[in-house]
């Protein structure tokens, strides 16, 4: 029987419950028999001056799923020389793990910009994805995805959950303002514990 695995990315600058909880909904509404994190080495669309680095966030998110017997975290991304293109992710993977059936787990908001993303079609060839509504962004791929990938109708499963209102972005930005890591509820305490062990946004 092929194993069922769900992959998340991102940036995870810092970790926190909501990532943990979108995780954790994919798993159980998909039936999946693990999840990996995929925290992103060098992201092709994000500002590298205001990004921790890869070490740190791999760090943190380790630490973040150190209870959890169904999570894993990979390095696959932070290795990779040059930009981070999802589809050279799944690629590696389905390779590693041919038996293997994937899922790409993102939020409604990110497959409304999929079309931007580098060589997307290829992104289904290897996985399905898992689709989590977190922003009433709306479900439905745009006209020019279709174009790109007309049967990613077919490739598409959905997650149910309540909206998360945590970002990282904000959460960081109280982080480097000050804030005590110890008392942002939006983190695990392990990762409020590396964070403060290590330093990790006070030296930003």
């Amino acid at each position: 029987m092929e194993s069922r695995i769900g992959v998340l990315g991102g940036t995870f600058d810092p970790p926190h419950h909501a990532h943990l909880e979108l995780a954790n909904a994919a798993r159980l509404q998909l039936n999946l028999d693990s999840v990996i994190f995929m925290p992103a080495g060098n992201p092709w669309r994000k500002d590298r001056t205001d990004l921790s680095s890869a070490e740190s966030r791999y760090g943190m998110i380790s630490e973040a799923i150190s209870e959890l017997s169904w999570a894993t975290v990979s390095r696959i991304e932070i290795d990779r020389a040059g930009p981070t293109y999802t589809f050279e992710t799944l690629e590696e993977l389905q390779v590693a793990q041919p038996e293997a059936a994937f899922w790409f787990v993102i939020g409604a908001d990110s497959l409304a910009d999929m079309s931007n993303w580098v060589q997307p079609e290829k992104i289904i060839i290897n996985a399905r994805l898992a689709i989590a509504d977190r922003e009433s962004a709306g479900t439905d791929p745009d006209e020019k995805l279709l174009k790109l990938i007309p049967n990613i109708r077919e490739k598409l499963d959905f997650i149910h959950m309540d909206s998360l209102a945590t970002t990282s972005t904000n959460l960081r930005a109280r982080l480097q303002s000050g804030a005590d890591p110890l008392k942002e509820a939006d983190l695990p305490n392990s990762v409020a514990e590396f964070i403060v062990r290590k330093g990790v946004y006070f030296s930003n």
